[in-house]
């Protein structure tokens, strides 16, 4: 199976095709702010240089979110354009997940932290085993504070990897909190890769676990900044649209 996978949730705008036999060809751009001008040009790019037509595809995989509200709504409008164009079928890929599978092979515990900006990050823990990754808990936005406590009870309990861009803001706060055998990952590796996007969609399209162009929307587990002033209130999480 041939998909093609798409990542905005952050400054990265990127895309991949991966087949079951690996990794067929990906673009990326590293400048802010440019999603809607880079995207599409970047995915034509790709198809052209793998010599693969939109026709050759079997399906699209998207970065769900949590992330930029702004990038999320890109990448999922580009993929849904792209599937209610030509019938292919879309698999919604939580960027969480696509994290914490970026930073694989791994065996113990891995964190991915999201700065969800308004003293909140994103965060979810899973359970590596070399190249196998299961979520152990709930997509969240919490308190710094709280994401340290949780994961130095982890760290308690085995080897454990912290990755994500709120380790640029909130580094310094949770290197205090955490105990000395936590693993860190370096910055150029905190971004969900669009490659790693694709590859869970092709698991997820292989099971029949798609979404609805139609109706889908991004993961944001809490509202954005116009959604807030309207209703005067947050939420605490949103599941809808979660894979599984």
């Amino acid at each position: 199976m041939k998909v093609l996978g798409i990542e905005t949730s952050g400054n990265l705008c990127g895309c991949a095709v991966v087949e079951d036999e690996g990794l067929v060809g990906r673009m990326v751009s590293h400048v802010p702010g440019e999603h809607v001008e880079k995207l599409v040009y970047l995915i034509g790019n790709l198809l052209q240089e793998i010599s693969v037509g939109i026709d050759g595809l079997e399906g699209v995989a998207v970065s769900l979110g949590p992330g930029s509200f702004t990038g999320l709504r890109i990448g999922l409008g580009t993929a849904k354009g792209i599937c209610f164009g030509t019938g292919l079928p879309l698999a919604g890929v939580p960027t969480l997940d696509a994290m914490a599978e970026t930073v694989c092979p791994w065996d113990g515990n891995i964190v991915p932290v999201r700065d969800a900006r308004r003293g909140e990050i994103y965060m979810a823990t899973y359970l590596s085993r070399g190249s196998s990754v299961e979520r152990t808990s709930d997509y969240r936005a919490l308190a710094p504070e709280e994401v340290g406590r949780e994961i130095a009870e982890l760290v308690r309990r085995g080897r454990t990897l912290v990755t994500g861009d709120a380790l640029e803001r909130y580094g310094e706060l949770l290197r205090g909190m955490l105990p000395g055998e936590v693993v860190l990952v370096p910055k150029e590796q905190w971004m969900p890769s669009p490659a790693v996007v694709a590859a869970i969609g092709v698991r997820l399209l292989g099971e029949g676990r798609t979404i609805d162009p139609g109706t889908s929307e991004p993961l944001y587990l809490r509202p954005s900044e116009a959604e807030r002033g309207s209703t005067g209130h947050g939420r605490s999480a949103d599941k809808k649209n979660v894979p599984g």
